[in-house]
């Protein structure tokens, strides 16, 4: 494994790559489940309801599992949407649903990047905040509020506590979220054990997808998604038929294996076009989920079940064949 990503893993949550209980519960059915304290007292905003939560617990297992469980879902969807595709025989030069695939194979890669640092982006619903809502109720810490606002939340893991906050947009939040998960890697990376050289190169690799995620002036970090809408919605960039101003090499960008590579292996320059740039970012991407999950796993001695037989039993699968 490269010196990056094992510096990269110092930082990460080891323990859900320690998980070797067969529970199929997620972060959204650990919140259902109700087993913590709300620790904060709940503060109204919109309409007299809260929009933010802060959770204690004692019991680890079961949260570690969940976002284990979460981690290794978006991992198999995120593979799966790379190695999907492929050459059309009767359309060579399509490749519009094979820049959307490879967008989502990067949003995907990017919800399970963020599980294995502690941190989500989930679509909250009513049963959800209605069991935070109830214990904070129970507890005398409701603050007044007449209920929780379901919806999208980011969440936050630190020692024994999760916090929530509501965002607004399912993907220009998620990668916003995503990109201050990077910020925080730039600050930590100097906080962990190696040489300064590899320190050096994982803050590269971290700092040059953060800038390809900004690039035309993409405040959120939402790059990839603002160019996933112009390809779905306007048909841009020459990659539907007829193809007319298409600038990117079709036999490039419909290469489905370069992720096994090392995320540093793709250029993340911005003066490319943008499909180009796109097959790029999300290679580095996917790559560098894939190789954080497979230096972790195997780092705890395969111990984890929901990987065993999920990510990388579909990886053998897929090798094999």
């Amino acid at each position: 494994m490269t010196p990056e990503i094992k510096i990269l893993h110092q930082l990460s949550l080891n323990e859900i790559f320690e998980v070797n209980i067969s529970s199929e519960s997620d972060l959204k059915a650990w919140i259902a489940n109700g087993h913590y304290l709300v620790s904060e007292c709940l503060v109204p905003l919109s309409k007299n309801r809260a929009t933010e939560f802060q959770l204690r617990f004692q019991k680890t297992e079961i949260l570690y599992a969940s976002l284990a469980n979460d981690c290794n879902r978006f991992a198999q969807a995120a593979i799966e949407s790379m190695w999907s595709i492929g050459k059309v025989d009767k359309l060579p030069k399509s490749s519009g649903w094979a820049a959307v695939q490879m967008y989502y194979s990067a949003f995907f890669s990017a919800h399970a990047l963020l599980r294995i640092y502690g941190r989500a982006c989930s679509q909250l619903e009513v049963g959800h905040v209605d069991k935070v809502f109830e214990i904070a109720s129970v507890t005398q810490l409701d603050g007044g509020v007449s209920s929780i606002e379901n919806g999208f939340y980011f969440s936050s893991l630190s020692n024994n506590e999760i916090t929530f906050s509501k965002l607004k947009d399912s993907h220009a939040d998620t990668w916003s979220s995503f990109s201050k998960l990077l910020i925080w890697l730039i600050d930590n990376i100097s906080n962990t054990t190696g040489l300064g050289k590899h320190k050096s190169e994982a803050l590269t690799l971290i700092s040059n997808i953060k800038a390809a995620l900004h690039a035309s002036g993409a405040a959120k970090g939402n790059w990839p998604s603002q160019i996933r809408n112009k390809i779905n919605y306007q048909h841009t960039h020459g990659v539907w038929y007829p193809y007319k101003g298409a600038l990117h090499d079709v036999d490039m960008v419909l290469r489905n294996t370069e992720w096994l590579k090392d995320p540093t292996s793709f250029d993340l320059g911005v003066n490319n076009n943008d499909i180009s740039i796109l097959y790029n970012v999300s290679n580095s991407i996917l790559s560098l989920m894939y190789h954080l999950m497979k230096y972790g796993y195997e780092r705890s001695g395969k111990a984890s079940l929901p990987l065993s037989k999920g990510t990388f039993r579909l990886i053998n699968q897929i090798q094999v064949a």
